[in-house]
């Protein structure tokens, strides 16, 4: 057997835990509509990396966009209901702006270069992994992180 049909054959055989389950159209709604309700600025990052921000006058129509999603994707099932807002409230934990400081922290100890004390990276990582999974941030509404005086 060659080596990339092993690694192929392992990474099937991973328990789902492990693989990175799909986000579900209504989490991702409710996510993003949390996501809109916070008075800062949203943007979306383009393949560039630049941000376009979302006009106030077009917030609106994007939440009502949202809620009709939410209507028809979310289980009115309320301990299902329950869960996928769970979700969600990870989700955009995940997305906020804390996270992705602390992801860019994180990589930054990580550097060759750095003298970060390995336990100090360590509980860093612990932190990250924990609270702050990596997770997809193409074609969504990410709040602003605007710095508290």
């Amino acid at each position: 057997m060659k080596r990339t049909d092993l690694l192929l054959l392992g990474l099937a055989l991973l328990p789902p835990a492990v693989q990175a389950a799909p986000i579900s159209v209504c989490v991702e709604a409710l996510e993003q509509l949390k996501t809109l309700h916070m008075a800062a600025p949203v943007y979306k990052l383009n393949e560039g990396q630049e941000r376009r921000y979302l006009a106030d006058a077009d917030r609106p129509a994007e939440v009502d966009r949202l809620k009709t999603i939410v209507a028809e994707s979310c289980s009115a099932e309320p301990e299902t209901r329950r869960a996928e807002e769970s979700e969600a409230e990870h989700l955009h934990v995940a997305r906020s702006p804390g996270c992705m400081g602390d992801r860019d922290t994180l990589s930054t100890m990580e550097k060759p270069e750095s003298r970060t004390p390995e336990d100090d990276i360590a509980r860093h990582r612990k932190r990250v992994a924990a609270r702050c999974p990596d997770v997809d941030l193409s074609n969504v509404w990410l709040l602003l992180g605007v710095p508290v005086t």
